[in-house]
Parts: structure tokens; sequence; C-alpha cells
């Protein structure tokens, strides 16, 4: 028999496993980069091919789902979440294999490669979940996933504040041979093998469009409708909007305003887990498209703000901004995909997601450039003399980024030097979420243009292919029809 309540669980603790992911990196990226003496740029780039990783396994992922069933899926998250955090977790003892043939591109590469088959498991997460929960709840699907994702901000509070306040304080070396930063990734194998335990006893139902009989060749249909099309471009800006400056939060928070991003992404991260629990009555009020517009408002509104917060008060209150703008932005447009394009099935929402990853792989790294194109600037303006003492090079001779290695070798943090390097970063970071709070106000613009034709049509409609009265009948009932 097909257990909804079971299945609905073990996706909350794979999407969990995902958030770990997120939070836990980027509590220790600085000093994950730092050990492998990493600028910004690489250490952005680096975090970018987790999503890179997700948005190339949720797209094949999208086209193989029906085939391979939604529990196979899963699995593959499993394994990929695994072997992708033993790979950083270990990557100076595999690394070792090289020998002298380690160089820094070696190694980049390596934590590129491991990040990526992390990223995979996201991917795969995603993939399997998504459609899994439409079929579930087909209904109800906007407000069913808003209340699965809420375990993405879920997930991070709980990943944050273990690495907060149970690796820093209580492991601040940490354990045996293992640094800080890697005692704090070995916590995502916890959530990890939960769900996959949970897996092997458990039966799945077949995807929605599946069960109603719709054809692949109106899948792809589907997913080249033009509205799809637009809604793909929207997601590309809602992805970057949400994750692009919550993944370099820690690093920014901590420069600009003396406080811990983590805790920070801890508090929006809570306010988003109640918030999505309330999705279904504010999107029937509102209409979906209604609800992201606001969202977009207010994300574009606090992100731009928290480049100017200075002290944990702006801090936390312009964070506040910003986590009501971004509490519904992914999992109501997923629920908008579901609705409205409901014959894309399982490809349509990996189409999606995998969109959004793509766009979130970009934007982290091009954060990281504008933070060292701005420092660099700050320091060539303010004190050339001082350039040649704490800046890289690259091989035409041209300052690229802040050397953060030799300014802790050679000066102290109360140095001129260290002083100086500070404020230019600090500088730099401001930028950064200065220049991708420029996306939510093209989004405004777009999903305005939604609302204006969905009005044109009669008002927004959802399209529903399994009945209330045939979902009873498949899960409550206990019709397992064709089961994985």
């Amino acid at each position: 028999m097909i257990d909804r309540r079971w299945l609905f669980i073990c996706s909350c603790v794979a999407l969990v496993t995902s958030a770990f992911t997120f939070s836990i990196r980027g509590d220790v990226l600085q000093e994950m980069g730092n050990a492998f003496s990493m600028s910004q740029a690489e250490k952005g780039g680096i975090e970018g091919a987790v999503f890179i990783g997700m948005a190339l396994s949720m797209f094949f992922g999208g086209f193989v789902c029906d085939f391979l069933g939604m529990k196979r899926i899963m699995f593959l998250a499993f394994a990929s979440h695994l072997l992708g955090s033993l790979g950083t977790i270990f990557a100076e003892n595999f690394l070792k294999m090289f020998g002298d043939g380690a160089t820094p591109s070696v190694t980049y590469y390596w934590l590129y490669a491991s990040s990526m088959l992390m990223g995979c498991g996201n991917g795969f997460t995603e993939v399997g979940i998504n459609p899994l929960i439409a079929t579930l709840y087909p209904d109800r699907k906007t407000h069913y996933l808003n209340i699965l994702h809420a375990w993405w901000p879920g997930g991070l509070v709980i990943g944050g504040l273990s690495a907060q306040f149970l690796i820093r304080r209580v492991f601040p070396d940490g354990i045996g041979p293992l640094a800080m930063w890697q005692t704090s990734l070995c916590l995502i194998a916890l959530p990890a093998l939960a769900y996959g335990l949970m897996l092997i006893p458990a039966s799945f139902p077949l995807t929605e469009r599946v069960e109603s009989g719709v054809s692949n060749a109106d899948m792809f249909k589907e997913c080249l409708r033009p509205l799809f099309l637009v809604w793909a471009v929207c997601m590309l800006m809602t992805a970057a909007t949400e994750l692009g400056p919550q993944k370099w939060q820690e690093s920014v928070m901590q420069s600009t305003a003396g406080i811990s991003g983590t805790l920070i992404l801890v508090y929006t991260s809570g306010m988003m887990f109640v918030l999505r629990h309330f999705a279904g009555p504010i999107a029937h009020k509102l209409s979906p498209v209604g609800m992201l517009t606001g969202s977009a408002a207010l994300a574009g509104t606090g992100l731009f703000l928290l480049s100017y917060a200075n002290n944990a008060a702006t801090a936390f209150g312009f964070a506040t901004i910003f986590g009501l703008g971004i509490a519904y932005f992914w999992p109501t447009m997923l629920g908008v995909t579901a609705e409205r394009f409901p014959k894309g099935g399982a490809l349509a929402l990996a189409l999606m997601g995998s969109v959004g990853n793509l766009s979130i792989s970009q934007v982290l790294p091009q954060m990281g450039r504008i933070v060292d194109r701005y420092a660099v600037s700050y320091v060539e303006q303010t004190d050339p003399g001082m350039a040649e003492n704490i800046l890289k090079k690259d091989d035409a001779g041209h300052y690229t980024s802040l050397d953060q290695a030799r300014i802790a070798e050679n000066n102290g943090k109360d140095s001129d030097e260290a002083k100086l390097a500070a404020e230019a970063q600090s500088l730099g970071y401001r930028m950064a979420f200065r220049w991708v709070s420029i996306l939510p106000a093209a989004l405004i613009v777009i999903f305005t243009g939604v609302i204006l034709y969905d009005r044109a049509r009669g008002g927004y409609r959802a399209e529903i292919l399994i009945s209330r009265d045939e979902e009873d009948e498949l899960f409550a009932g206990g019709v397992q029809g064709a089961v994985e």
C-alpha cells in the first residue's frame, strides 16, 4: 500500500539533507577556502559547482524520472549526497594520491567535482520529491509544495545552529585528524542516512502525468509553451535573488555588520519555515502570481537595505524584509508550474528547478568577482603603495583579489594592511548585494504582465489531471495501481 504520510516525511528529510549542504557549507566556506588558499572568486566557483550539479541532475533526471521511477531517483540522490560529502571532507587525503602533482589547479577541480556531486544529490532529491508531492496532492499542489519546501529553511535552521553552536563551540579545533570545517560537513551524512533507510520499505506511485495517461509528446509540447518559457526566465531571477545572497551571507554579514551571517540565515529561515505553512490561504486570496509580485518587491528592498547594514540591529531588521520577500519564491514557482503546466509532469518541474539551479551556479561566482573587483579598486585608489603587499596578481601582472593568506601571515589583524583589506572586502560585499537587488525589480515587471494576461483570460486558473475522488481512491483506499 502507498503510505502518503510516510512518503511526505521521507521527502521532508531528504530536503533537510539538501538544506544541510547549503547552510553548513556556507558556514565553513571561508575556512574551507582558506585551507586551500583560494580567492573569493574561487570560493564562489566551488559553491557554484553545487548548483551546476543540481542543474544537470535535474535536467537529465527530469527526462528519465518516469522511466526509472521516483524511488530509484531518490536512491541516486542518497548516493550522491554521501559520496559528494566524503569527497569534500577527505579532499586533502585523496589529493595525496597525486603527490607533487596536486597543484592548486588540481585541488580546485577536485573540490569542484566533489561539490558538483553533492549538488547532484540535491538535484535528484528535487526531481523525486516535487512530482511525488504533486501526485500525492493533485488539487492542493501550491499549498503542499510550500509545506514540503518549508523543510528547506527548516533544514537551514537545524544545520546552521548545529554548525554554530555544536561544532564551532564544542569542537572548535575539529575531531581527531579532521579540522573544524571537515567535522561540520560530517553532519550532512545524518539526515542522508535517515532518508536512505526510509526509502527501502517505501512504495511509490506513478507520477500524475503517467497516471493520467498524458503522452510523452504532450509532455514535451507543454514545456515549449510561451508562458512556460516566460516562467523559466522568472525562475532564473527568483532563484538568484533568494539563494545567491544567502550563500554569501556568512561572509558578507561578518565583514559589514560584525555579526554571524549564519545566525541571520537561521533567523530568516525560521521565518520562512513558518510562513510557508500559510502559503495556501495567501495564494488563494491574492493568486500565486500576485503573491510572487509582492514577494519580489520585499526581496529587492530588503536585499538593497542589507547592503547598508552596519550592526546587529540593522542586519536583523533588513533581513526581516528580505526574508519576507523570499519566503514563497521557490515553492510557489514550482507550485504554479505544477498547476498551470501539469501535462509537463516531472519533466516540467525538473526543468524549472534545473533553470533555477543553473542561475545560482552562475550568480555565486559573479558575486565573488564583484567582491574581488571592488576590493581591488578600493585598495588601488586608497593606498596604491600598499597594493603590492595585500593583492594577488595574475600572469599578466594585473591585480585580481585580496591575498588573504599573505595578509594573515605577514601582518597582525590590527596592522594598516589588514585594516585596509577589511575595508576593501566590506565594500566589495556590499556592492555584490546591491547588484543582485536589481533582479527583483525586473521580476515585478514580468509578474505584473502575467497578472494582466491572466485577468484578460478570466483570472488565474489551475489545471487538474487527477480529481479528488481519484486521489482518495488511489491513496486513502489503498488501491496501488502500478507501483514501483
